[in-house]
This record gives structure tokens, sequence and C-alpha cells, in this order.
């Protein structure tokens, strides 16, 4: 996880005191750095349902279109659940110590647009489309339908394009993830440092 993909690295000088001071009253600070990256996936997760940056600012909304896609899909409700309709990117939040390093992220391939926004070029395609015909009026239905339910299908060019995804930042550290981490800090130094 960490050694490929973007790298965003976060040095906090009161954690990496406090952090430094657990060190020398134990031999167990690993304890601590194991508590604090479960500590940063659950808060991260938490982000996805509050739907907000570290920094507390709202995601960009969908755009008509998408949610529009949405509707009437089983347990998908139009604008709701941004970038948690199937829940993978959000359940495959993980951490990772290295060291005295605590690294967390995502291995999906889409992570990193996600979070950072970006262009996705789309080259030209062929691709078959379903359609309903009505021998009748000899008109199309202009909704496409999935195979199954279609009476027609037929093969299209789809033109190379882009398509521009807004970033929604979900990692990151906010001042009350930093309190936190402080106070499960504290709390080890309070155990392993006979403190209690």
């Amino acid at each position: 996880m960490a050694d490929k993909g973007i790298r965003i690295t976060f040095s906090d000088q009161a954690v990496q005191q406090a952090l430094d001071r657990l060190d020398a009253a134990s031999d167990n600070r690993a304890a601590a750095e194991h508590a604090i990256g479960a500590y940063l996936v659950t808060s991260t997760q938490r982000r996805f349902e509050r739907e907000t940056g570290p920094d507390g600012q709202p995601w960009r909304g969908l755009s008509p279109r998408t949610a529009n896609q949405r509707i009437g899909k089983k347990g998908r409700r139009g604008f709701d659940n941004i970038l948690r309709v199937s829940r993978r990117l959000e359940q495959s939040i993980v951490y990772a110590v290295d060291g005295h390093e605590i690294a967390w992220g995502s291995n999906v391939v889409y992570a990193a647009i996600q979070h950072l926004g970006g262009e996705i070029e789309q080259p030209e395609r062929q691709q078959t489309i379903y359609q309903n015909y009505d021998a009748k009026t000899d008109t199309f239905d202009p909704k496409f339908r999935t195979k199954r339910r279609s009476n027609f299908a037929r093969d299209v060019t789809v033109k190379e394009h882009s398509v521009t995804i807004p970033g929604r930042p979900y990692l990151g550290i906010d001042d009350a993830d930093r309190a936190a981490i402080l106070s499960i800090v504290e709390e080890h130094y309070r155990l392993e440092g006979g403190l209690q």
C-alpha cells in the first residue's frame, strides 16, 4: 500500500513529541501506532458517511446525469450516498505500520481519482446497445435496456471523450483527529509507563 500510488505525508510535532515520550517510557510503541492506524481507518470511514473532507468542506454533489442513473436501482437514491453506492472504496480503507510510520488508504484502482479529482480520457470504442423496437410504428424506444429486456441490439461507435471527476478528499487529519491521536498516545503512555 505505502510503496505504490500516491503518497501524502502528514507530520505533526505535538503527536511526534508524544510518541517520542512514549518511546522513552516503554518498548511497546507499536501498540499505540496500531491503535492510531485503526482510529484513522474509522475516522476516514465516517467521512464517507458525512460526505465531507478532512477540512470540513462538503463534497461536491453528484451531477444530475449521475443521480438520474441511480434512481430506481435497488438501494440507490439519486443524489444520496456519494462514493457509497457499492461501499467498495469505503470498506477498502486499511492501515499498515512499518517501522514508526503509519500509513492508511486504499488499494482500489479508482481511489486516487476520487480523492484528488481529475480527467479520465475515454478512447473511441465499439459497444452494443439494447433497445426496444416497435414494428407497428417502425420506431425505437430511446431508452437503453438490458439485453434480457430488449428486442433489438445494434453496434454503435462511442466517440472519444473525457469525463471530469471532481475531487472528494477523504484521507487526511483534522483537529478532532489530532486530539484523538494525542489521547490514544497519552492512554498508552499511562498504561505502558505504569502511570495508572
